[in-house]
Order: C-alpha cells, then structure tokens, then sequence
C-alpha cells in the first residue's frame, strides 16, 4: 500500500510541476491571446496544487493508519 500512496504523491507533484511549466512558457508569450494562455494555465496550476495537497493529506492519514 504505501508504494502505491507514493507513486501517487511523485504523479502529483509531477503534474504541478508540467502546470508550472506551461505556465512559465504562456508567460513568455505577448498578445491578447497570451494572456487568456497565461490565465488558463494558472487556474490549471491551481487546481493541480489543491489537488496535490489532498493527496497528500490522505497519504499522510493512510500512513499514519498503518
């Protein structure tokens, strides 16, 4: 059980990580439209780190458990 709650903390983090860095890339970007990039992609940051912290949340209550 806790490599399965690992490899689930290592694919959120990971996928925070992804979001970041497409955010970094809309942001280098200019133009109307950049910024509409830019914005979807920080609201997509955001829900994957809400995300990762539940996961990380319940990893901690699974291991404690154990």
């Amino acid at each position: 059980m806790d490599i399965i709650v690992n490899i689930a903390i290592g694919l959120s983090l990971l996928v925070v990580l992804a979001t970041f860095i497409m955010g970094m890339f809309a942001f280098a970007q200019n133009g109307k439209e950049a910024g509409a990039k830019l914005n979807k992609a920080m609201e997509w940051r955001v829900r994957t780190q809400i995300i990762a912290i539940g996961i990380l949340i319940l990893s901690m209550a699974i291991k404690a458990g154990s």
